[in-house]
């Protein structure tokens, strides 16, 4: 599971709500492939349930990729589905991470939504990247500690004996 530090969360939140403004979206949800919510946008006007929004993103995701390789298609990209009034546009971020945008198809089109995802995306890239490099190098440093070699009661000892 990811587990974003609070300057980390709040630095993707405020690039997902600048993207949001930009392309003119209602809402950016940012998610793993496993259906964990990792951030999203701010949107007060929006509601939805979040953590199944998300977990349903992850299967349409996986089963859309399934439907690519039985066509012959090594990896899926990009996804878009609409309804009458909105668009929803998912990428897939570094085999990892999917990007959804939900916009009206009032106010935006998906032309706009692409351009603008593509020039946030090497942001987005690059803060998941460090995030992803902070997590091992914190498992690196506990796996390094073994506590075999650690005598447990003399850290507990008081000098007063």
């Amino acid at each position: 599971m990811l587990s974003l530090k609070p300057e980390e969360d709040r630095e993707l939140r405020e690039l997902l709500t600048k993207l949001a403004k930009d392309s003119k979206a209602k809402i950016i949800f940012f998610v793993d492939k496993a259906g964990q919510l990792i951030s999203r946008s701010e949107s007060p006007a929006f509601s939805s349930d979040d953590v199944t929004f998300a977990s349903l993103t992850a299967g349409n995701v996986a089963a859309s990729e399934a439907l690519s390789k039985l066509l012959g298609e090594s990896n899926l990209s990009h996804m878009f589905t609409e309804t009458e009034n909105e668009g929803i546009y998912m990428i897939v971020i570094n085999g990892k991470y999917i990007l959804v945008v939900i916009f009206d198809k009032r106010v935006s089109n998906l032309g706009i939504v692409r351009l603008k995802v593509k020039k946030y995306y090497a942001k987005i890239l690059g803060i998941m990247e460090r995030v992803e490099r902070r997590i091992k190098e914190e498992t690196m440093v506990s796996e390094a500690i073994d506590v075999d070699d650690i005598d447990l009661d003399s850290l507990f000892e008081s000098g007063d004996s």
